[in-house]
């Protein structure tokens, strides 16, 4: 058993190991996110001159982060003290130690820590004072001013000498002189003056330009008669031959182009005929000085308003590392402590896994001092222990197979058994108990007695106060009850069960058990004999002057037969009505006769299907209007039955059928009507069915549960002993015999017999069995 003991060192607190394997863990992802984040915002810092304003999101997200980081280490810092002082007030074992030497480490930490805090916070004030001065911003606002002078001067140059040209043009050349070929000799000689870097002439705006322009080849001025100047925009063109002066600034090869654009017009008629372009170029190291003063600008402009935030990252920073600094002292303050008050702590834990029942550990302790053996004495009660709960785990088995053997002898016992708690709270109920009640098991148990069964309709309460008292005067005789209920007859009969209720108190006040008979089968059975007795005597007194009765009237008739007078006729008609009604006393007499003491059945192997053909053909040939349909079972044996008892059957369920047919409600009956006879053969159970079904009217519930009592019937001039005479037949069988039927669906009567002889016969054994000579196959029809 030892070796499936886990170990107090290890694994005595799973949830205190993960938790601190979680703080570990915390403590270690706040440091590196600290050390990260930190290391960005330097960086940020350092490269905001070259990075765009929209940079400065990131940059207030890195801030925003590093505030949540320090509000994680504050509550890691105050949740250690807090931890701390807390243990300390509930004076839980190691407080005191743990306390003293975080108080000593924090002594060696925080003052120079906080030293450290204020000089660097003097510093970084004074630096971002100084980088962040309102000289810096006035001298690249005055720088990039200038650049946007220069531009604007070359601007109005570019429109001056456009207008200036397009004078010279319109002075020497007018409309009718205005070609290209006369135009390029101009062009071409105005071009080389200093100032100007293209000219470009246009006639028309789609149309090819007159054009040429200098540029710098191995250091001379080269002019180019085949400029590379871009064509000017056609909106441009459009401007200027409506008769406006327009400029724009042109990007080309890293260069800048300064163009101006100006109308050529008629001065009589004042129409525009042609236009001229001027062109400056600016050279790629003037723009890349112009475009990297607009850049430091716009740098120091983004990244201006992030001069608090970036002067409280870095407090932040320092915050930060002092807090780790007192928490990293805070944390090794309660490792120490923790490491020396291991032993007892592991004891403490050790308790309180007792207490909530884990005996299956061993407190781990390698050393040898008296903790040592308190650690071994604890050792072995931890072990006595288990092995006490051991025993006594095996006795509660005992106990719970011992009740589930008695639960499965309950289940299947034919009578009901309740047992009941002393506080009137059902224990247990047994199948058959549920079924005789009508209730659900589930429904019943875990409920009080009083609330389940209304004290109104069942003596079940009654009868639990009065066994209790009983109980407490120490009575434990038991007491009993004849009670109707609607059970499980009661429900699928329509009839209410009678059964009779025995209550025994359990003695040293455990409750009352409940002891449900069923008596239903009882009751009808002696109600059957009673009848009989009854059928007897009446058979008794009544045949007796039957036949004198008989005789006299007759001996009157043969008397007065040779008279013909009216009154002859008359006494005629009276002494045939006294015969006939003597007959039809005989014939009741008879049956109550047969009722009473019916002849014991004498049977032999038969074949059922033959004998019910031979019945179905009779009812054929007698009643036409009815459509018999006869489906025998082609594999059934022969059957131990008394044919002349069993064609008797068959008869009387044969003109009950015929009867409800013609005289329920023929007239409502759908044309055809219909009498199936069908046989069956479950080869499983050993049983043979036989099946009578008609399309008739059906019955209600209430004539199917009186259906087989003696003297109860729905026809007129019926003696209500058919039927109960069919059960009769059916129970000296050994078989059963069930109804079904509902209004409106037709009625099924179902015969099941045993079948007791053996599937399979040799020929000998076949001439054993039936008396006859053949062989097995002749056993089925």
């Amino acid at each position: 058993m030892a070796e499936n003991r886990t170990t107090a060192q290890d694994t005595l607190d799973p949830r205190e190991a993960a938790k601190r394997q979680r703080e570990k863990l915390l403590i270690l992802g706040v440091t590196v996110l600290v050390v990260l984040t930190t290391y960005f915002e330097v960086r940020l810092s350092n490269l905001s001159n070259r990075l765009p304003f929209v940079n400065s999101i990131f940059f207030f997200g890195l801030i925003n982060f590093n505030v949540i980081l320090l509000m994680v280490l504050v509550g890691l810092v105050f949740r250690n003290i807090g931890k701390l002082f807390l243990e300390r007030r509930r004076k839980i074992l190691g407080s005191r130690l743990k306390a003293k030497l975080v108080i000593a480490f924090l002594s060696f930490t925080i003052i120079p820590t906080v030293i450290l805090f204020l000089i660097s916070s003097l510093y970084i004030n004074a630096s971002f004072d100084k980088w962040f001065s309102l000289k810096v911003q006035n001298t690249l606002q005055a720088t990039l001013d200038i650049t946007q002078t220069y531009y604007k001067n070359m601007n109005r140059i570019a429109q001056h000498m456009a207008s200036q040209f397009s004078g010279e043009l319109r002075e020497k050349y007018g409309q009718d002189k205005f070609r290209p070929r006369a135009l390029k000799s101009y062009v071409q000689h105005n071009v080389e003056l200093p100032t100007v870097d293209g000219i470009e002439v246009y006639t028309d705006p789609l149309d090819e330009r007159v054009v040429a322009s200098t540029h710098v080849e191995n250091g001379a001025t080269v002019t180019d008669p085949e400029s590379a100047l871009p064509r000017l925009p056609l909106d441009v063109l459009t401007k200027a031959f409506a008769g406006e002066t327009v400029s724009l600034v042109q990007h080309m090869a890293g260069s800048d182009l300064i163009r101006a654009v100006a109308p050529i017009m008629d001065r009589r008629s004042g129409k525009v005929y042609g236009a001229v372009a001027v062109t400056f170029i600016i050279p790629v190291s003037i723009v890349n000085k112009v475009d990297e003063i607009s850049s430091v600008f716009q740098d120091y402009r983004d990244v201006n308003p992030l001069k608090y935030p970036m002067k409280s990252t870095y407090f932040i920073i320092l915050i930060m590392m002092t807090l780790l600094i007192i928490f990293v002292s805070i944390w090794i303050g309660i490792y120490i402590a923790r490491e020396l008050t291991v032993p007892l702590e592991r004891l403490v834990q050790a308790t309180q896994r007792i207490r909530g029942g884990n005996l299956d550990f061993e407190v781990i302790n390698p050393g040898n001092d008296e903790i040592a053996t308190l650690t071994g004495s604890f050792n072995d009660m931890t072990a006595e222990l288990k092995r006490h709960r051991v025993e006594l785990e095996a006795t509660n088995r005992a106990l719970a197979e011992k009740r589930a053997y008695v639960e499965a002898i309950l289940n299947n016992v034919a009578g009901g058994v309740i047992s009941v708690e002393s506080n009137g709270t059902i224990a247990t109920v047994n199948a058959s108990a549920a079924k005789l009640l009508g209730q659900a098991s589930e429904q019943l148990v875990d409920r009080n007695i009083a609330e389940v069964f209304d004290a109104a309709t069942s003596p079940l309460p009654a009868l639990f106060a009065d066994s209790v008292k009983r109980a407490e005067q120490g009575l434990m005789t038991p007491l009993r009850r004849q009670f109707a209920h609607g059970g499980s007859q009661g429900a699928d009969s329509g009839e209410e069960a009678s059964s009779e209720l025995m209550a025994t108190a359990t003695p040293f006040g455990g409750g009352i058990v409940f002891v449900i008979d069923d008596m239903s089968n009882i009751s009808k059975a002696q109600r059957e004999a009673a009848w009989r007795e009854v059928a007897r005597r009446i058979a008794h007194e009544i045949k007796n002057p039957l036949t004198p009765i008989k005789l006299s009237a007759q001996r009157l008739q043969k008397k007065f037969a040779s008279h013909h007078s009216a009154e002859a006729a008359i006494f005629r008609e009276c002494t045939d009505t006294i015969i006939k009604n003597v007959d039809e006393l005989k014939d009741m007499v008879n049956e109550f006769s047969e009722f009473a003491r019916f002849p014991s059945a004498n049977p032999s192997p038969q074949k059922l299907n033959e004998a019910l053909r031979e019945v179905v053909v009779l009812y054929e040939e007698a009643h036409r209007s009815v459509n018999f349909i006869f489906q025998p079972e082609s594999r059934l044996p022969l059957v131990d039955v008394d044919r002349d008892q069993l064609k008797r059957v068959v008869i009387n369920l044969l003109d009950n059928a015929v009867a409800a047919l013609q005289n329920g409600v023929g007239s409502k009956l759908p044309p055809p009507k219909i009498i199936k006879v069908r046989t069956h053969f479950n080869e499983l159970l050993r049983i043979a069915a036989i099946e009578i079904e008609d399309n008739g009217p059906g019955m209600t519930d209430t004539v199917r549960s009186r259906l087989f009592e003696p003297y109860f019937s729905t026809k007129t001039n019926g003696t209500g002993l058919g039927l109960a005479i069919v059960k009769r037949i059916i129970s000296d069988h050994q078989g059963f015999i069930r109804v079904t039927s509902a209004p409106g669906e037709g009625t099924k009567f179902t015969i099941e017999l045993p079948v007791n002889l053996p599937v399979n016969l040799s020929d000998k054994e076949f001439s054993d069995v039936t008396g006859k000579e053949g062989s097995w196959p002749e056993l089925y029809s």
